[in-house]
């Protein structure tokens, strides 16, 4: 089994399961080739209507009928999986659905105590995959409560401060990159964060292959090249040869330390002992971070 987490929700799914889509509030695992979850969510400002999800559910998808059920009209090890939920305080309504593309059994989720609202749906061709939905979805997970959140992701993993919010992130071959963004005056509007204006950047990364990416250089010669392009040169690098850090300020000035706008940056840098890769963690912003909370965060970085 492995377990996916990603902006505050996690769902533990089996290992073939693997991220086809994915949005900063939902992803679609897929296993080869064959769709075998698709789960979205936010958090909900008020009151929340299971009718209203499902009528929404409806619209997003033209040609599949979707139907309300109770409880005891799914089978049996579902039925388990959402009493296990609604234990922990959560709320579920099931339903079933069918359409060109498959058939299958999904639940509207709501968690009172976060706001967060979730809609999970698996899709189901024989009793094996039954099983399987029904197992998953007795292990999704609202983290959110936390004081620090767990991420975990295409074989990373991670935690962040429960403050900070998912800004941007990508996956591409050789490098992968997931933007954290704490601002220095809370939105609250519920729009993702745009990462300009007075706050802190936190960043993980992997770039692979070490063995190349370090072909006829050190490791801090090439975190200076390519990992911040904000480093001054004015801020060393400590380390060795398999470990790099820097602490400073990037970008500073009498008016700057005056308006408490000075941009601080810190980072880490090594390499791994298997796997063939670099793995960074830095800051960057306006918003120091406490070098135990930063060593932590570091700490927490690991491939899966």
């Amino acid at each position: 089994m492995h377990e996916y987490c990603w902006n505050g929700i996690g769902l533990t799914v089996p290992d073939g399961w693997e991220p086809a889509a994915l949005e900063r509030d939902g992803f679609l695992l897929e296993s080869r080739g064959i769709p075998r979850c698709e789960l979205k969510w936010r958090v909900i400002q008020g009151t929340f209507s299971f009718s209203k999800h499902l009528k929404r559910l409806v619209r997003s998808h033209k040609g599949v009928q979707v139907r309300a059920v109770a409880l005891d009209e799914t089978p049996t090890a579902w039925q388990d999986s959402v009493r296990r939920l609604e234990e922990s305080g959560m709320r579920l309504h099931s339903f079933f659905w069918q359409g060109e593309g498959g058939a299958g059994l999904g639940a509207v989720m709501h968690n009172p105590a976060s706001g967060l609202a979730a809609l999970t749906q698996f899709f189901i061709a024989n009793d094996t995959d039954e099983v399987c939905a029904s197992r998953a979805l007795a292990t999704f997970r609202d983290y959110s409560g936390g004081r620090t959140v767990p991420w975990a992701m295409f074989g990373l993993r991670g935690r962040v401060p429960a403050e900070y919010v998912l800004q941007t992130f990508s996956f591409k071959p050789g490098h992968y990159m997931v933007r954290w963004w704490l601002a220095k005056s809370p939105d609250r509007s519920g729009r993702p964060p745009t990462g300009k204006g007075c706050g802190t950047s936190l960043v993980f990364e992997r770039f692979a292959p070490a063995s190349i990416l370090l072909k006829g250089t050190t490791l801090d010669e090439w975190t200076r090249s390519v990992v911040d392009e904000r480093l001054p040169l004015s801020i060393p690098l400590e380390g060795d040869s398999a470990h790099v850090l820097w602490k400073g300020a990037a970008r500073a000035s009498f008016l700057r330390t005056f308006l408490r706008r000075t941009v601080l940056t810190r980072g880490r840098v090594w390499t791994t002992e298997t796997q063939n890769a670099i793995l960074v963690v830095r800051a960057n912003g306006v918003l120091p971070i406490r070098s135990e909370h930063f060593n932590a965060i570091c700490e927490s970085y690991e491939l899966v």
